[in-house]
């Protein structure tokens, strides 16, 4: 997700003030709570209890932002685990373009070669060109498609209907995450 977001950001350039918000913010928040923690031997909730009543709300509201983050991070492990089990199949779903996810511009890879190889075939030829970003890969419109559903969205105001497959991987996710926290960490050793 960094590079995503450092592409879209204006690449090298916003890596500075990242790498500067990192190093004087992020990393003494993150030793201080750290520190708090271990000091005061309990979790986010009571520590800033402790330190001042009035701060209760800080501790609340780590909590709530791990919960957020927590999601987003078990959602993608989620899909994760739906590659790995779609990939125990005799043959990977996104080798071919003969789906129903799939859309006429779909390529698969022996076919993106096989164009390319057109391509540069026909260099002397101006009467064929070929616009090898007007097609997508397989995988691609796998991802997109079939996991994300995004050919059913309609924007915010329609996301698509519940992918079952990705909920029940997104429960597996949560039961192991659930089972690796039951005891917590008195328990591990």
């Amino acid at each position: 997700r960094f590079p995503y977001i450092c592409y879209r950001n204006g690449g090298g350039a916003f890596l500075l003030p990242h790498m500067i918000m990192l190093i004087f913010g992020g990393l003494p928040l993150f030793f201080m709570e750290l520190a708090l923690g271990q000091f005061q031997r309990c979790g986010c909730l009571t520590v800033w209890k402790r330190i001042c009543p009035m701060f209760k709300g800080l501790g609340i509201a780590i909590c709530v932002v791990a919960t957020y983050v927590s999601w987003y991070y078990n959602t993608i492990i989620a899909w994760s685990f739906y590659y790995f089990f779609s990939s125990m199949r005799s043959e990977v779903p996104w080798k071919h373009c003969n789906h129903t996810w799939n859309t006429p511009n779909c390529t698969s890879f022996a076919d993106r070669i096989e164009l390319i190889q057109e391509a540069a075939n026909n260099t002397g030829n101006m009467s064929r060109t070929i616009n090898l970003n007007h097609y997508k890969l397989a995988n691609e419109e796998f991802f997109e498609n079939a996991v994300l559903g995004l050919d059913k969205a309609n924007g915010l105001e329609y996301v698509g209907p519940v992918k079952w497959e990705i909920a029940m991987c997104l429960l597996l996710v949560f039961t192991i995450v659930y089972f690796a926290l039951w005891k917590g960490v008195k328990s591990s050793g």
